[in-house]
């Protein structure tokens, strides 16, 4: 993007120049995001530098670091149990985009804002671009879950406000919603809770959303249909009692190609497994049949798992089965 540090480094011939950035702006425009959160620790399982080179060479192509917290004005703060973030350019490959997970370290929680949402999001943005500055951060992934502070709804407007200065500027926007925080089986929203993410995800933010990972596991998944569900978000369906936010329209529509749903990479990686689905969750070569079989999975534009740690764990079953989709983008 616009963003890129400038390298010093050996001359390509030009036509392999071209086609080199030919083969960069395929695998970002239209690829396959193979997505994996790192650094938490997950599961007592240590995060490691060498673990993450593998992970990339195994074919994982977003890594979201996890976690940075964010305070009621705008700072972002490491999460006290995270393991360091590495620099993008001492993890090796530079061939994936990487990512900072706000929120998700606590508990899900926002703060209680005591500013302007618009303030807020500027402070978050402000701040944003000095962490890209040490870590070469590509963008942010929104973990918000369970408690939205005493102002939730002003929440909702500072992110929106935050999503299009981060997206305006190039860099990419990811969100990972849990199933109850965007579905299409309830019709109204509320604060923190149900359809909590459907002011973050309509029809007059979603430009400049890039990636919405939602979790289809912990929650049962709407419809106990994973390709149902991709149906519904890309139909659009409409909640009522929205806060009002700027431009809010509360019309949810999400396209395929912004898609990726969010798998367990083991068993023990998320404790209440994938309530509804029949077979449980999709371990392995289950998630390869699972998208093999559905063309409203395999029509969305790749998957999301926690975590990295986790898959390690698992002798790499999560990317294994991944990266054997195949995905129509």
């Amino acid at each position: 993007g616009t963003h890129q540090p400038r390298q010093r480094h050996t001359m390509m011939r030009p036509r392999a120049l071209v086609a080199f950035f030919f083969l960069l702006l395929l695998s970002f425009s239209e690829g396959t995001y193979i997505i994996g959160y790192w650094g938490a620790n997950a599961g007592g399982h240590t995060s490691t530098l060498p673990q993450l080179r593998t992970a990339i060479s195994k074919g994982y192509n977003v890594i979201i670091y996890a976690f940075y917290d964010v305070d009621t004005k705008g700072g972002l703060n490491v999460d006290p149990g995270s393991a360091p973030a590495p620099k993008k350019s001492d993890i090796g490959s530079s061939s994936f985009k990487y990512l900072v997970s706000l929120f998700g370290g606590q508990n899900g929680a926002a703060p209680t804002l005591t500013m302007s949402p618009a303030d807020w999001a500027q402070a978050m943005y402000n701040n944003f671009v000095k962490l890209r500055g040490t870590y070469g951060f590509d963008g942010i992934d929104i973990d918000l879950e369970n408690a939205w502070g005493g102002t939730g709804d002003q929440v909702v407007c500072g992110l929106r406000a935050f999503f299009q200065l981060m997206h305006s500027a190039g860099y990419v926007v990811s969100m990972a919603p849990q199933t109850t925080a965007l579905t299409p089986e309830v019709s109204t929203y509320s604060t923190g809770s149900w359809n909590s993410y459907a002011p973050l995800a309509d029809t007059s933010i979603i430009q400049y959303v890039d990636i919405v990972a939602v979790q289809l596991y912990n929650n049962a998944v709407p419809y106990n249909d994973p390709a149902r569900y991709a149906a519904a978000l890309e139909r659009s369906f409409t909640v009522t009692n929205c806060p009002k936010c700027n431009g809010v329209s509360c019309q949810v529509r999400v396209p395929s190609n912004k898609i990726a749903f969010g798998w367990p990479a083991s068993q023990g990686a998320a404790p209440s497994g994938c309530p509804g689905l029949p077979q449980g969750c999709p371990y392995g070569s289950k998630l390869t049949t699972l998208y093999g079989s559905q063309s409203g999975l395999s029509n969305t534009t790749g998957v999301m798992t926690w975590s990295i740690e986790w898959d390690e764990a698992a002798s790499w079953q999560f990317v294994a089965g991944a990266t054997a989709i195949h995905f129509a983008h």
